[in-house]
């Protein structure tokens, strides 16, 4: 994903081992630290929140629920705070 015109610079703590491996790493995938750390941000963040989507997605398609035609109204609703 392009986040371009939203990035923000954030600023990390890490250990000097992790972060000499972690340059190793990028540079031998041809990539930026930067560019590691978003595409591992994306990856798990971004992709699990499309999963979790997903998977709610197939849940109401398996369970379709039954009021016994009872209906929310704005005022009860508001009672109960949903």
């Amino acid at each position: 994903m392009c986040y371009h015109a939203l990035m923000k610079n954030i600023t990390l703590a890490i250990d000097e081992t992790l972060l000499a491996a972690a340059r190793d790493y990028a540079a031998q995938r041809n990539t930026s630290l930067n560019q590691l750390v978003r595409d591992l941000l994306d990856q798990t963040v971004i992709q699990n929140r499309k999963a979790a989507a997903k998977e709610m997605l197939r849940h109401m398609q398996e369970n379709s629920g039954n009021s016994r035609g009872w209906k929310w109204n704005r005022e009860e609703a508001h009672e109960r705070g949903l």
